[in-house]
């Protein structure tokens, strides 16, 4: 009564919330929890929901955590809950006391794992080693509690805060991984159908490889987004047998329980074989209306059923389709979607180079049972490991918190089972040029109570805090465009020099500007492929513009000028790649203009060029024979004739 005398009225009285919750702990008479649980009988409400509304900033977040560090997880129910079975009266009363238990003590745990979240980002760099092992032992609807879990701790989305920390493909895995799996799926189809055309693999890989319960729930998240019908914007993007297949399969009416039909299989593989004719063609509609409504494991009996009796392959009928993505998605049907992922996994390895929008979207998409039943797929189908194929197309964190996700179990689910990531390479960099940070590779395998944040490690003295100049044992300088050498301040020089001893491949986020400093095996970039001689290369994190750093002890006398290759313009640029054909210089004859070939354009492409002498677009035709940077001829069109004293005609010039 008399907390709720202290909240009304024009603002609460936070004296005598004060005094009186700072005196209630677990062993007071009356205890927290007894008057938290009077409080909630009395005005049907809790203590913290009555707080919420009368106060707020940092006392509000001082008192809701002192109220729930004395609450009970289990909500007093492990008297209730720890009954034998056999000897329970009312099992009813007991499944749901049941319920209530393990979702509070999901709610507790969601609560430690947000801190150490926390934790992990706070501060001088981020613990990726910490937030991987952490992220990939639990589940998507564990992390969505998670997700709340920080929000009400802190004020700010879990997303955003693991974002910001991160980049590259690293950012892009994690946040599909932390995700929901709707919002997930709505990510994957804007990325398909976003831009010029639409992907229509992608967009198939969703519906065929996703429940049919996921399908519905993404589809309504993304109609609530747009405001507007998914179905429509899929018949604008996707054309002929593909819309038919992506309309169907978005109905969402296949029965994934059903049991198999033997004798309907029988009939289907009938009317598949009859929808080929002698000549090669296929019945598309009639492929699609029968494996789209099919189950998994009625396509399976069905692909069975054909090459029993017809001693064929049912994917050789397939094969015959005319449209090739068709091809694809129909022969993606007849797979079970852990296998259907596994193989689009291992053709995002094949090539040149990783497909790894493919690999974040299918596995990082994927909740931790299914990412587990993938790779479980990927080694029964290509005998090898998918965590040694990660190993080999990723790099850095991405690659460590890929290989996380498909082999650590769910800790939740087996708390006794180990929690091992992979160690850190200080050498290796990540795949956004930035080498990671050593970190301990074994956090606790079940959640533990929080700690306070550990003190920074560097303290960072601040120029416009110290009335004495900061002693130095060194001095670090980066060049400009002039090839001058500009000192870094002293509080600047002292992170750089405690950070390059602690790790010499560090990475050095400048405080208060959009620049790092990358030492070692890390000094590159996207402008510069390979460590400076200098060892050091400051980097802007938004567009990779570079400048070289150097080194030198306190006191020292400046160099000599850098060698000329790094005395040129600070922005280093690689190497222009060779030019696959010899540009032909040509003398141009009378009557004509010169055109020059771009980058990018080669014999036979077409390019559009503006003729001198009347200002008018044409469309010219590159020769053989000139290749980028090469120039040729084109004849000069003669201006319109213009008639006096008639009405003057809309002339036509010739295009060359």
């Amino acid at each position: 009564m008399r907390l709720e005398k202290a909240m009304k009225g024009w603002g609460a009285d936070d004296k005598v919330l004060i005094r009186i919750l700072g005196g209630l702990d677990h062993a007071s008479k009356p205890s927290m929890l007894q008057v938290a649980d009077a409080y909630q009988r009395k005005y049907t409400r809790t203590l913290k929901d009555a707080l919420r509304a009368n106060i707020k900033g940092n006392f509000l977040k001082a008192a809701t955590a002192w109220i729930s560090a004395l609450e009970d997880p289990a909500q007093h129910l492990e008297v209730k809950t720890n009954v034998d079975v056999d000897t329970c009266t009312d099992l009813d009363a007991l499944l749901d006391d049941l319920l209530v238990e393990h979702n509070s003590v999901e709610c507790m745990m969601a609560d430690v794992d947000a801190q150490e979240i926390y934790n992990c980002c706070h501060g001088w760099g981020t613990s990726d080693g910490k937030l991987i092992a952490l992220l990939c032992s639990r589940s998507k609807p564990h992390l969505q509690k998670v997700a709340a879990a920080y929000y009400e701790q802190r004020d700010k989305p879990l997303l955003k805060r693991l974002r910001s920390e991160t980049t590259g493909w690293y950012r892009l895995f994690m946040t599909y991984l932390v995700e929901s799996p709707e919002d997930a799926d709505v990510r994957a189809l804007d990325s398909a159908m976003d831009g010029l055309g639409a992907d229509a693999v992608a967009i198939i890989e969703f519906l065929v490889g996703r429940s049919q319960a996921r399908v519905r729930a993404a589809k309504a998240r993304w109609e609530g987004k747009h405001d507007k019908p998914l179905v429509d914007r899929l018949r604008s993007e996707l054309h002929g047998s593909n819309r038919t297949l992506a309309l169907e399969l978005l109905k969402g009416e296949r029965n994934e329980t059903a049991p198999v039909n033997e004798k309907l299989a029988k009939e289907q593989a009938d009317e598949l074989h009859k929808g080929v004719s002698r000549w090669g063609s296929t019945d598309d509609e009639k492929f699609i209306s029968i494996l789209a409504k099919n189950s998994p494991n009625q396509n399976a009996a069905l692909r069975s059923a054909y090459e029993k009796k017809y001693n064929r392959s049912l994917e050789s009928q397939i094969a015959k389709v005319g449209q090739k993505n068709l091809k694809k998605c129909l022969q993606a049907l007849l797979l079970p979607p852990a296998d259907y992922y596994a193989m689009r996994i291992r053709k995002a390895f094949v090539g040149l180079g990783t497909s790894d929008k493919v690999v974040c979207r299918v596995l990082g998409g994927s909740d931790k049972c299914d990412a587990l039943a993938i790779a479980a797929a990927y080694q029964r189908k290509y005998t090898t490991v998918l965590k040694d194929g990660i190993k080999k197309e990723c790099s850095g964190n991405y690659k460590r918190l890929a290989q996380a996700w498909v082999t650590l179990p769910d800790a939740l689910e087996d708390p006794e089972a180990p929690i091992d990531v992979i160690a850190d390479t200080q050498s290796e960099p990540d795949g956004d040029g930035v080498v990671d940070d050593p970190d301990p590779p074994t956090p606790p395998a079940s959640p533990k109570a929080p700690s306070p944040p550990p003190p920074p490690p560097v303290p960072v003295p601040q120029p416009t805090a110290v009335a004495a100049p900061v002693q130095q044992c060194a001095i670090y300088e980066h060049q400009d465009s002039r090839g001058v050498w500009t000192a870094y301040d002293n509080a600047t020089a002292s992170i750089l020099e405690a950070a390059v001893r602690s790790n010499p491949n560090a990475v050095v986020r400048l405080p208060g500007i959009p620049f790092e400093v990358r030492f070692g095996a890390a000094a590159r970039s996207a402008r510069i492929q390979q460590p400076p001689p200098t060892g050091a290369l400051q980097v802007n994190i938004h567009n990779e513009n570079s400048r070289v750093v150097r080194r030198r002890p306190a006191g020292s006398v400046a160099p000599p000028p850098a060698p000329p290759a790094y005395q040129q313009p600070q922005q280093y640029q690689a190497p222009p790649p060779p030019v696959p054909q010899r540009p032909v210089q040509m003398a141009m004859p009378a009557g004509t203009f010169p055109v020059l070939v771009p980058a990018g354009h080669g014999p036979g492409m077409q390019l559009m060029v503006r003729a001198p002498n009347t200002g008018q677009m044409m469309t010219v035709i590159i020769p053989q024979g000139v290749g980028p940077g090469g120039q040729f001829a084109v004849p000069l069109p003669q201006p319109p004739r213009v008639q006096y004293g008639a009405p003057q005609q809309n002339w036509r010039t010739a295009m060359y």
